[in-house]
């Protein structure tokens, strides 16, 4: 896959968020709610990330609960923007973001860095939502990065 390692990580986030929540919904009832909760927490933080980068309020707290369904919708309306923020000229990703964080402490951080933090955050929680599907008996789906580009380069 060509593209920056912003732009590569950004199309794998969004993959693999993908490939999580079908599986998820396919497990339906015995969909554990830890995993559930974890993911919800997962979407939750993207949406504040994108927040803070607008400058604008955001209409979710970081540990808001929500239906696989509520997931989707909300996963839906963010993988594009974050598609679109790594595709920022080098100059834009310089570009500091001034911000809360939950705690209500400011901060600054380049847009660059602030994508690198949500790519990460979701690959650390979609491992513990793995390891609790194993620990429920449910298998869950592999989103390694090499799978991703398997995939995506036939």
């Amino acid at each position: 896959m060509a593209g920056t390692t912003l732009q590569k990580l950004a199309a794998y986030t969004s993959w693999a968020n993908q490939r999580l929540l079908e599986t998820l919904e396919k497990f339906g009832e015995k969909l554990p709610a830890t995993s559930l909760h974890l993911f919800s927490h997962l979407l939750n933080a993207e949406i504040i990330w994108l927040a803070r980068i607008q400058r604008l309020e955001s209409p979710v707290t970081v540990f808001d609960e929500h239906t696989i369904i509520e997931c989707r919708k909300l996963q839906e309306s963010t993988f594009e923007r974050f598609i679109g923020l790594a595709d920022s000229s080098p100059e834009e990703l310089e570009n500091l973001i001034t911000y809360k964080n939950t705690k209500g402490e400011t901060f600054t951080t380049s847009l660059e860095d602030i994508l690198m933090q949500v790519f990460n955050h979701g690959t650390y929680h979609r491992a513990q939502i793995a390891r609790d599907l194993r620990q429920n008996g449910l298998e869950p789906i592999n989103t390694d990065y090499i799978m991703f580009v398997r995939e995506t380069e036939g």
